[in-house]
Parts: structure tokens; sequence; C-alpha cells
């Protein structure tokens, strides 16, 4: 029985054998790939007899690469064929150090990170290189993908939208790819997969900008801000019809953070970008020209408002209420109106809806902004304290509500949350 036994299974070998062989496939190439190589990124065995597996490919593994300065010279050629968007940078600012700068400007920094962002947008760029290896670990073919990811957020909403967008590049021993896409995140719920769960076939030198992602923060009310640490899934692939080998890659995104707290509704920014307030000296006369000189002409240590020395919010009424009384109204040294002033109000600086504000008027310099035309401005001092840690400016009534105004509004579509941290800047 033992000899009948053996014979069977030496027949079923070299039926096996043949079988292979008829396929043109050696019985050692066959041999299963139990794990991949060492030091070579993530892997996926090919299987045997498929089209990789007969041009020599063991594995196909997925690695990331840098950005370059090709990959960015692309985007920008993209971006800047598309009507009303700007990616150029401003006034040779990097898009990266841009507070204002949009997506797609966003995509194009030279910063050396993936993720660029300011408050209200980001941008991910990731760089993946496919790769062909044999079994002896050499690399037999090569792909460069570049993905990215660019959102608008919303302040009044707690949902968002990333526009996907792949860029294939120098293909080396591969025809083509396929890539599919999806996203997970903390403290968010995400959408469905980009291209509707399916996959896009790139060559080289081509592009696909139709994928989108999107999201909704769990986030609905309450005054915690939660964080969304936003991650994406790919799979990429050699075409082929019979055997699709399938290799995963992995990378982190962006930071978004929503709350309840700010104003009517919740909304969302992008994290780790200090908060500013911005007002011009065009609109908002008096009260800005008063703000701008208190911070170039107070001491170091009191120049507040500015990015090394910002202002920290204090929505409490009560407390904003007693500092402006002790700013105006106390003695020994009460704000006086000036007759030169129309409708004069005293406009203070920190603000005294700020934890810096509140400080004794006696203590600030008092000052008089006054147009002299052309869009010029002079400041007299009224009174010059040594050392002042405020100011207090005779500002016509209307324009100080109007920045007071514009301040509120401004907290709202930064979502400045009670103690944050904020700047204050002025412009023409």
């Amino acid at each position: 029985m033992k000899h009948a036994t053996r014979l069977l299974a030496a027949i079923a070998s070299l039926a096996l054998t043949a079988a292979l062989l008829t396929l043109g496939i050696s019985p050692a190439a066959a041999a299963p790939l139990s794990a991949a190589p060492e030091s070579h990124g993530t892997c996926t065995a090919t299987a045997p007899g498929s089209k990789l597996a007969r041009q020599g490919a063991a594995w196909t593994c997925i690695r990331e690469r840098p950005v370059t300065a090709g990959d960015l010279a692309r985007i920008r050629a993209r971006t800047a064929a598309v009507p009303g968007v700007a990616a150029a940078p401003r006034d040779g600012v990097d898009p990266g150090d841009d507070p204002d700068a949009s997506p797609e400007a966003l995509c194009t920094s030279t910063k050396r990170q993936d993720v660029v962002a300011n408050r209200h947008a980001y941008c991910m760029r990731h760089g993946i290189l496919y790769v062909l290896e044999n079994r002896a670990g050499d690399t037999i073919g090569t792909a460069e993908l570049l993905v990215t990811a660019r959102s608008a957020l919303d302040y009044k909403s707690v949902k968002w939208l990333e526009n996907i967008a792949v860029y294939a590049g120098k293909y080396d021993g591969v025809s083509a790819v396929r890539l599919a896409l999806s996203s997970s995140c903390t403290a968010c719920i995400p959408g469905p997969p980009a291209w509707g769960g399916g996959a896009i076939e790139l060559s080289a030198g081509t592009e696909d900008q139709t994928g989108q992602l999107s999201y909704e923060s769990t986030t609905r009310g309450g005054g915690e801000r939660s964080r969304s640490m936003i991650a994406y899934q790919s799979q990429t692939e050699s075409p082929d019809g019979v055997y699709p080998v399938i290799s995963y890659g992995q990378w982190a995104g962006a930071s978004v953070a929503c709350d309840g707290q700010v104003g009517q509704s919740p909304g969302c920014i992008a994290t780790d970008n200090l908060a500013r307030v911005v007002l011009s000296k065009s609109e908002y006369g008096a009260s800005a020209v008063a703000y701008e000189w208190a911070q170039n002409n107070l001491g170091d240590n009191n120049a507040m408002g500015t990015a090394k020395r910002p202002l920290t919010r204090d929505g409490d009424e009560a407390r904003a209420k007693s500092r402006s009384y002790y700013t105006c109204k106390a003695p020994p040294k009460p704000f006086v109106a000036d007759p030169t002033v129309v409708n004069d109000e005293c406009d203070e600086f920190p603000f005294a809806r700020t934890r810096q504000g509140g400080t004794l008027g006696s203590m600030c310099a008092e000052i008089i902004p006054r147009y002299v035309g052309g869009g010029a401005w002079r400041v007299d001092v009224v009174r010059d304290e040594p050392v002042a840690p405020c100011i207090r400016a005779h500002v016509p009534s209307d324009v100080n509500q109007k920045a007071g105004g514009s301040v509120g509004r401004q907290v709202q579509s930064e979502r400045i949350l009670q103690g944050e941290a904020y700047q204050v800047v002025i412009t023409p």
C-alpha cells in the first residue's frame, strides 16, 4: 500500500511539472514566496502564471518618494490652466507661508512636507514609487505616481470635500498602473472611496483630476474642539486580466479641527496655524491706525497682537465691560473726549475682549490718529507714558464700532476659541 501511495505522489508531481513547463514557468519559479524581502518596503508576491511573473517579477512593492521640482512644475502648470484659480506665489512668498493661499496654490509649495496648510485650506502631496522586483531582489521595473488631495474648509460647516489629482511620471519597465484610493479619519466619518471605489489606469506622463473624497466631523456642539486626523490607503497594481497583484500603501494627511463653540453653527479649520484678525486702514481708518501705532511704538515687551506676542481671546461679556471701564473710565485719569475729533470715543488696545486688555488707563499712552489726505495719517501723542503697556485712542464712534464689529466677525470666521491666541494684522 505504501508503494502505491508513493507512486501516485510521484505521478502527480510529474504532472504538475509538465503543466508548469507547458506554461513556460520553471518549477523553481513557481515555488511560493512566503514573506516580503527585508528592507524592500511594502511588497506583494506575484501569482505563478501571471503576466508579471512571466516577465520575471516575483514581487510588486510600494515605496514613498519625495515630491520633486518636476512634480511641482506639473502641478503649477495644471493649476494655472484652471480659470479663476491663482497658483503662482504672491509677491514672491511661498504659498506655504501665505495665510490666504488657495488649496491649489498650497499644492505648489516648495516646502518639504506632505501636507501644506493655512487656517482655511490644505493640500496633501504624496509620492508613490511602484516597483517590480525579481526573486533576487533586483529592481526590474518602476512607475512614479504623485497623489494630491486639496480642500477648502468652511468655517460654518462640519463637512468638507477633497479634490484628488494623480500625476503619472516616469515609467521604466512598466506599461501602465492602476490606482484605487480611499481614506479614514479620527473623530469624523469618511465618505466613499475615490472614483466610486474603482481604480484609474495611468500610463507614463498622464494625469487624472476626477477623484473626490469627503468627510463629516462627528462634532456638533459644545465648547471642545475635536481633531480629525486623515489617513489614506492606496491599492496599486499593474494591469493583468487574469492574475492582478495588488500592492497596498498608506500615509498620513491633514489635521482638521471642528468645534461648536464659536458663532451660531459648528464649523472646521485646519489646525496648527495661528489665527489672524485682519483690519485695513482704508476701511477701518483711525482704529486700524491706532492698533498699528501700538504694535510699532510700544516697547518690545508690550507690542502685543503680533505673531511673537499674540492676544488671547476672552469672550466673557462681564469681564470685557470691566476691562473697558478700567482702561477708559477709571480714575485717576479717565478718558476725556477731544473736541477736534467728531463723536470722539475711547478705543483701547489690547482689546477689552482679550486677557491682555483692562490695564488702568492712566498707564496707557494716549493718541489721536488724524487723516491728512492722500491715504496718509499722522498720530499725535497726547500723553506718552514711560513703558506703556497699552494705548487709548481718540476715534470717531462709528469707526470704533465698525472695527469692533469686524473683530467679532473674524473671531467667528477664524473660529477662535475661548483662551486661544490670535494675531492682529494691519493692512493698507
